[in-house]
């Protein structure tokens, strides 16, 4: 992966090549953005922005999938870009989340009002596929609603991976080491957590069909909570292997560890964990 990134940053020719090849493959073209973004600033991320957003682009004259997979990939691409400027020019983590959210809400409003038939053919298309897996069982009825908080997740939590990939290799290539340190710091102001508790309890409550936009609204107290799980392992020299064991268990005990993930970062915001732990062998 390094030699990724070294590549990424030799050039603009480089730069272009990866994002347009990249386009195959998830995450690399989006997080080629972000890292140009991070490293050499808005003008140079929007020149490589602009190659990325090529294959794309195609897909409106190209193919059968129709625009609104192609204009949410566009999204995609516009979210992870705008949410690296955030991050560049703030060093907040929380800022850049709450980026990735607003933006990721656009996107996908914007194309269900854009591409109203589109957003129902994929609505079937989700109907279809629901229906041979739930075989003799009662027909679920989905909405419109369904569609764009599916699409919105995907849209944030692939933003949100892509632009911790660039910041990884930020620091893999110019700041050895300051990706822990700063990810191991990352912590919500109560504005963000009150906002992103609110939406998902919201989501919560209203049930069926809101479900799919938890994958939104909840992303940065998720990733608070991860941030603030990595930080423990370390302090407390638990080693990788507790790790290893904790992402395994959060697939494997969702939604319970999603929900006690996001409730430890909401009151990580007030109590600050992390000014309590004290180091293995320091008591």
């Amino acid at each position: 992966m390094r030699a990724l990134a070294e590549f990424i940053m030799a050039g603009r020719v480089q730069a272009a090549v990866v994002v347009l090849l990249g386009s195959w493959l998830p995450l690399i073209s989006p997080a080629a953005v972000a890292l140009i973004t991070l490293r050499r600033g808005a003008g140079d991320g929007a020149l490589i922005l602009l190659w990325a957003l090529l294959p794309p682009l195609s897909g409106f004259f190209v193919g059968n999938v129709g625009p609104l997979m192609p204009y949410v990939s566009l999204g995609g691409l516009l979210t992870v870009y705008g949410a690296a400027l955030v991050l560049r020019q703030s060093l907040s983590w929380g800022h850049c989340l709450t980026a990735v959210v607003a933006l990721s809400c656009l996107t996908v409003l914007s194309a269900a009002w854009l591409m109203p038939d589109m957003a129902q053919q994929m609505l079937a298309l989700f109907r279809e596929i629901l229906a041979s897996l739930m075989a003799g069982q009662e027909e679920l009825a989905l909405s419109n609603v369904f569609v764009t908080g599916w699409l919105g997740s995907m849209t944030a939590v692939a933003g949100v991976l892509a632009l911790l990939l660039a910041r990884w290799w930020q620091a893999l290539l110019y700041n050895p080491g300051g990706f822990q340190a700063e990810f191991h710091q990352l912590r919500l102001d109560p504005a963000q957590a009150l906002v992103s508790l609110a939406a998902t309890m919201y989501c919560l409550v209203q049930g069926g069909d809101y479900l799919t936009w938890l994958g939104v609204f909840a992303v940065p107290l998720w990733l608070a909570g991860v941030a603030l799980v990595h930080f423990s392992v370390r302090v407390r020299q638990l080693g990788w292997p507790v790790l290893v064991v904790f992402y395994p268990l959060v697939v494997m005990l969702n939604p319970l560890s999603l929900t006690l993930l996001l409730l430890l970062a909401f009151s990580d915001t007030w109590m600050n964990f992390r000014a309590r732990l004290k180091p293995k062998g320091s008591e």
